[in-house]
This record gives structure tokens, sequence and C-alpha cells, in this order.
């Protein structure tokens, strides 16, 4: 058996609890980066969501498309029209509210397409904006 002396005994003492709380700490983290299945569940539900949105979104760009503005020009007619980015990003965020549980975060980018012509052949983006939409999930739906 050895007899540590008492200042020796709180030195070990102090890194025994050192140790046992990074090792707590690193095992809390671990299971907090665990998605329940309440998480997961929400996130396919959001996901599938905002591909919908982004369909109606298409939807608008091709109705836009086939009814483009066109304004007088200094020697031309400028003809435009308002589109969408194909790609788009989701996010997910817990509320910690009841009724509300999850808010779901949908970035894409708005464009502005210049065409040579009225029925909009020969485009180009002339500017593009980036768009955030925030929808609550409440009621077991998404919600604007």
């Amino acid at each position: 058996m050895v007899l540590l002396s008492p200042s020796r005994l709180v030195s070990v003492l102090l890194l025994a609890v050192a140790l046992l709380t990074t090792a707590s700490q690193a095992l809390a983290d671990e299971i907090a980066s665990i998605p329940d299945s309440t998480d997961e569940r929400a996130r396919a539900s959001f996901d599938e969501f905002a591909r919908s949105w982004m369909a109606k979104m298409e939807a608008a760009e091709a109705k836009n498309r086939a009814h483009p503005t066109v304004q007088p020009g200094p020697s031309e007619n400028i003809v435009t029209y308002r589109g969408y980015d194909d790609g788009f990003t989701v996010e997910l965020r817990p509320t910690g509210q009841p009724t509300a549980p999850f808010v779901g975060i949908l970035r894409y980018n708005e464009q502005v397409y210049s065409c040579n012509a009225v029925d909009a052949s020969k485009c180009t983006v002339a500017s593009s904006s980036p768009v955030t939409e925030i929808f609550r999930y409440q009621g077991g739906r998404w919600i604007y």
C-alpha cells in the first residue's frame, strides 16, 4: 500500500476530477449529436416540403417566362422575367416550443433574366439575389 502526503493526495484527486469531467463532457457531446427520431422525421418532412416549394417556384418561372415584362428601351425593347436558381439549401432548427417545435430555413437564389427577344429566348442572368424563406412546423405541417 502506498501512502500519499496530503498535498500529493489533493493533486491526484484534482487530476482525477479533471479527467472525469473531460470524459463526461465528451460523452454528453456525443449523445447530443445523435439525432432522435423526431428530428429525423422533421428533417425528412422539411426536405420534402422544400422540394415541393421549389417545384412551385419552377412553375412560377415558367409562367413568368411565358409572359415576360417588356419595356421600351433606347434602341430596342427590354425583355425580362423573374426565375429561380436550380440549387437550394435547407436548415432545420429546434425552437424549444411544443406548439411549433421546429423552424425550417430554405435558401435559394432569385434571378432576373434579360432576353434579346419578346418570346424570352436567348436570355441571360441580369441579376441574382439570395432569398431566405422561414417556415414553422406546427400542427403536423410546414407553415409560411
